[in-house]
This record gives structure tokens, sequence and C-alpha cells, in this order.
């Protein structure tokens, strides 16, 4: 996996303007079990779908390269791990006497076959729009959403509205859930604590890169603050990359 430098604030930089899915995946790609297992997967399925195993875990319909991060690669994220996909159906008769919308671009664009399935991510605008569907995708089809009464229900209804209100040629709105900029740096801030864990680094020097050498005394180290909120960065970014970030794509989900 080609490594951020950790060292290095400005490698950073793009986690503090990206979405929730992708500082889950920039979690999930540093997890050494997902490498191997990737690696296992890729050599018997070329075209990268995951096996039943994988897919129980909850992560994803198809095999995601760790090597390449959030922003050169689409992540299809299955169904049951991001409340934000939206199952879609082609419309019936009586959908499409309510005047139902084509989805726009669901033949084209970012589209893969799963066994489940077919996954989409519709760029419209300025958003991403996850969607699934259990019949391949039909050009110029009138689609529907369909919505299970699940707990995930309220995430999804509320992305079905951002998604149908971008096909009408409007702002969709915000995403369900947003990071507060303080949130989002200090995930940012476990992610480079997290890679300098792993490249060996002391907590005594993932603080001084961090927080700054001269923020650092030469003695009573051990009793300070920052060495105690080196320590929690680094634990935060171990959960997040063991499984954590689930908890940014299922937000407010009792079970997880």
């Amino acid at each position: 996996m080609p490594e951020f430098d950790w060292r290095s604030p400005d490698s950073y930089k793009s986690l503090q303007d990206c979405e929730i899915t992708d500082i889950a995946w920039e979690c999930l790609r540093r997890n050494a079990d997902y490498r191997r297992e990737y690696e296992a997967m890729i050599a018997s399925s070329p075209d990268g779908e995951v096996t039943e195993e994988f897919r129980r875990k909850g992560v994803s319909a198809f095999a995601h390269d760790p090597q390449r991060s959030f922003d050169e690669q689409t992540i299809f994220w299955a169904p049951e791990v991001l409340a934000a996909v939206v199952p879609v159906k082609v419309a019936g008769a009586a959908d499409r006497s309510s005047a139902s919308q084509p989805l726009l671009d669901l033949a084209g664009g970012q589209v893969r076959r799963a066994a489940d399935g077919w996954h989409a991510v519709l760029r419209i605008g300025s958003a991403d729009h996850r969607v699934w569907s259990k019949g391949p995708p039909v050009l110029g089809a009138s689609y529907a959403a369909d919505l299970p009464f699940d707990g995930d229900f309220g995430a999804r209804a509320y992305a079905a509205r951002r998604l149908w209100r971008a096909m009408n040629g409007r702002a969709p709105g915000p995403a369900f859930h947003q990071l507060s900029k303080h949130r989002r740096e200090r995930l940012s801030a476990a992610i480079r604590a997290l890679d300098a864990h792993s490249a060996g680094g002391s907590y005594r020097t993932i603080a001084e890169t961090l927080f700054g050498k001269k923020r650092i005394p030469d003695r009573a180290w051990k009793t300070h603050d920052l060495r105690n909120r080196t320590i929690r960065l680094v634990q935060g970014g171990l959960a997040l990359m063991r499984g954590g970030y689930r908890k940014l794509l299922r937000p407010g989900r009792k079970d997880q």
C-alpha cells in the first residue's frame, strides 16, 4: 500500500474535504487482513467479485485494491454496510402512471454486477448517489425506490429523496450524516497517527510530529496530556481500521 507521508500534514489534506465513505475506505484499506484477503480473491477472481464469506463480513460486493486511495477508484460498498445505498427497481405500471422519473445514467458510468444484483454510483451534479438493483439496468426505464422498513429505513429514505431531487434538477441537500470540521480533523489525525504507529513511530515521536516538538516537554513526558492524546489517537485509528469505519457508514444504528 502506498504510504501517506505521516510526517507531512499536507499528505492528509485530501481527508479534510472528502466524503464519509472515503474516510471509511482509507481506514479499511490499511487493514492487514483485508489486504491479505484481497490478494487471495483477486488471484482466483480477476474481475474482483468477492467470495460469499467475504461478503458476509459486510464490506463490499467487490474486492477493491488497497493499493489505491479513495480518489483513485470508485468503492462499491455493500448495501448492508452503507445505509445510503438506495434499493431500486423498474417501476410497475401503477408507478409509471404517477409520472416516475427515469433513473439517469443507470445503464452507463460506474455500474458493476455482483451475485446479488447490480451496483451503481451515479454522479449527478457535484454529488454521488449510490443505488442497487436486483435486475440489470434498463436504459430510459422509470425506476422506483424499494425501501424495506428496517433499521436503515431513515437513512435510505433520506438518500432516496436526495436522489429524487437531483434527478429533477434540484439541489440534493446535505448528506444524511455529515461530519463536523472538528470530527473530520480528529479522524484525519487518527489515520495519520495510525500510519505513524504502523511505521514504528514511538508515541513521543508521533506527538512531536502531530503537535510540534516545542510542545513536548523534556521531562514529565509520561504524565503529559499530549502523550495521553497521542495514545488515544493511535487507539482510535486502530479501532477504525479494525471495523470502526462501519459506524461512519451506518451512523445511529444500535447494532453496530
